[in-house]
């Protein structure tokens, strides 16, 4: 099943934080949203109107969703009053949430977005219970019951991150637990800093990461930073990784969307969510050679086991974050090829894999779709001598590397390329235990793979 997420946050009409931000980041990591409104807020990017509390329906939203779903992993914004909190406590503690929380109590333009004195509250009553908090140094000072001082170092943080992660760690705790102090700046210096303060293993063991950004010259502050930052790490939460590498994945996540401001005319900064022209061109070339396909059933034939994936690359791509496929793949519906999901980036893996290390010998290649094997199709494309071929013997690999997916996937390239000298056309292989033969096909654009599917088409069915 697709990843799913849950958001409770405050709903702002700018769309720039809140719940829409939510949603926004969620689906650009690669999860489904689910959401649920504490708030309507009356704000915009640099100001802010006041707020009216929906506590009186958040049960009902709740209900309905927790009723349907087997949602694990929730993050949390805006908490704007006592019953808010109480309902949402419940919901943690009767179905074992994994959370994120992002306790914020001010808007980014000024004003309240809750209840005066309710931080102490949701200090008391939900830091024992989620599995992470995303404070500013602000907030950080506030939740660790210390004085305003200035960040003459970072060991004035590593010290609030080591208080407030004692909050959070109990000794029956049912998740791990980790503290983000966000944007700290250090006076003279031109970075700025997230320090993020993990439980080890033991009791007392805590461990640091620090994760250092460059020091942007903006005219104001830009609106919907912390609610990107903390439902990215949900996010990926989500997806089953680790606390840590949640924090790590999000950071990354969040430098990339960094680049990209919207600036409003006289109204303040956001954050640009949407895709960029280059990567909107890939989803079009994917978009591309899709609609070619699923218009004829005899590439029907050609869906293996696992079913067919077509990922494309950025020119300058170095993780599967900069690789799109179709999510779910494509199957058969009515004889015909049928795509699952959406075109996204970050949802490949296989077939992301390939790009990638494909890349690393012939950077021109940005293209793969893997296709159904049969001997006899590969005798005649053999005999065709038209598209070049490599045969890869899995059971020649050496055992280290058969144990370890991504080291096959180079290995398989690799030996490819020292056979041949160059990038084939095809590499295929027939298989091993536990793995389906395959043929995978490479390109370096949408026309040049239409041109070698069309190839295939009237070679193999003709």
């Amino acid at each position: 099943m697709k990843p799913i997420c849950l958001t409770i946050a405050g709903s702002d009409p700018s769309s720039g934080a809140g719940i829409q931000a939510d949603i926004r980041t969620f689906d650009r990591c690669g999860v489904h949203p689910f959401s649920v409104i504490t708030a309507l807020t009356f704000q915009t990017t640099n100001s802010f109107g006041g707020y009216i509390s929906l506590s009186k329906y958040l049960e009902k939203q709740l209900k309905v969703l927790f009723d349907t779903y087997p949602i694990k992993v929730v993050k949390i914004g805006m908490i704007p009053d006592r019953k808010s909190l109480e309902i949402i406590k419940g919901y943690i503690i009767e179905y074992n949430l994994n959370v994120v929380l992002d306790p914020v109590s001010i808007a980014s333009a000024g004003g309240r977005l809750s209840t005066e004195g309710i931080e102490h509250e949701i200090e008391r009553n939900l830091f024992p219970i989620v599995s992470i908090i995303t404070p500013n140094f602000a907030e950080a000072l506030l939740y660790a019951n210390s004085e305003r001082e200035s960040i003459k170092n970072l060991d004035t943080v590593k010290k609030l991150g080591s208080i407030l992660l004692d909050k959070l760690v109990l000794p029956d705790k049912k998740h791990e637990k980790a503290v983000v102090i966000k944007s700290v700046m250090i006076p003279n210096n031109d970075e700025i800093y997230d320090l993020a303060i993990l439980q080890g293993s033991k009791k007392d063991e805590k461990m640091y990461r620090l994760f250092k950004k460059r020091k942007e010259k903006l005219r104001s502050n830009v609106h919907g930073t912390g609610c990107i930052f903390s439902s990215s790490i949900a996010a990926f939460l989500a997806k089953d990784y680790s606390l840590l590498e949640a924090i790590e994945k999000a950071e990354i996540f969040f430098d990339e969307k960094f680049q990209r401001i919207i600036d409003f005319p006289s109204s303040g900064l956001t954050i640009d969510l949407t895709y960029s022209e280059e990567k909107i061109r890939v989803i079009n070339q994917i978009k591309q050679i899709y609609n070619f396909i699923s218009q004829d059933k005899k590439f029907s034939n050609l869906i293996p086991e696992v079913r067919m994936n077509i990922s494309g690359s950025l020119p300058s791509a170095k993780s599967k974050e900069d690789v799109a496929g179709i999510e779910g793949r494509i199957t058969i519906i009515n004889e015909y090829p049928k795509a699952i999901g959406e075109i996204k980036f970050g949802v490949s893996d296989h077939t992301a894999r390939l790009i990638l290390t494909a890349k690393e010998f012939d950077d021109s290649i940005n293209y793969v779709i893997n296709l159904k094997y049969e001997k006899k199709w590969i005798e005649k494309l053999i005999q065709s001598n038209k598209l070049m071929l490599q045969e890869i013997k899995r059971e020649e690999q050496p055992k280290t590397i058969a144990q370890r997916e991504y080291s096959t996937m180079q290995w398989l390239i690799q030996n490819s390329i020292k056979s041949t000298g160059k990038m084939v056309d095809i590499v295929w292989d027939k298989g091993s235990f536990g793995k389906e033969p395959m043929i995978r096909l490479f390109s370096k654009d949408a026309n040049d793979m239409i041109v070698k599917l069309r190839l295939i088409k009237q070679i193999l069915f003709s």
